[in-house]
């Protein structure tokens, strides 16, 4: 099972196609050069993030897209890594209790989490979702979309050139360190 501050998250990681020997050449490289690799693939990150932003935006994604948009983090790896939803709160609040003067307290946002699913495949006309409640056909608007979107389609557009930097990226630091294996 999943930890919990991975419940609701998507992680996109963008991996060359020799995985295993990418791992394995990222293992011998020195820690200084584990730190510039990590320097390079951040603005690659960053680069499929905004990629991600606009596509919630400014596509034909569902409206709650740009909340789920708003938890995109980039998080400082050797990889490209783009992470999406997670329990940052996003939207406006909803539910909560009355107090006894009749005030409603205890509002909360809905965690990205909650709406990533709905907000890349659309409503699946689920009768209630996970945790019991009555859901509408049209609780994300849009109808069910199996190819997704807003994630899908702009990591699909966005993959080859990310990828092809980053593989000349690590390409470069392992020729300058002379760890190329020779026939």
């Amino acid at each position: 099972m999943a930890a919990a501050k991975e419940r609701g998250k998507i992680r996109i990681e963008v991996d060359p196609i020799a995985l295993k020997d990418l791992y394995a050449t990222l293992r011998l490289l020195p820690k200084e050069a584990s730190q510039e690799l990590r320097d390079k693939a951040q603005p690659l990150s960053k680069e499929l993030a905004r990629a991600l932003t606009v596509a919630a935006a400014f596509s034909a994604a569902p409206p709650q897209a740009i909340l789920v948009a708003r938890s995109i983090a980039t998080p400082r790896d050797r990889m490209i890594r783009v992470d999406v939803g997670g329990s940052k709160k996003v939207g406006r609040p909803y539910g909560g209790e009355r107090n006894s003067r009749g005030k409603v307290t205890n509002r909360q946002a809905a965690p990205a989490g909650a709406l990533l699913w709905g907000s890349e495949y659309g409503s699946g006309g689920q009768p209630q979702d996970r945790a019991g409640r009555r859901m509408g056909a049209s609780r994300f608007v849009k109808p069910r979309n199996k190819r997704g979107y807003w994630i899908n389609p702009t990591v699909d557009d966005n993959i080859k050139p990310v990828a092809d930097a980053y593989v000349q990226i690590v390409k470069d630091i392992v020729r300058r360190l002379k760890l190329e294996g020779g026939a």
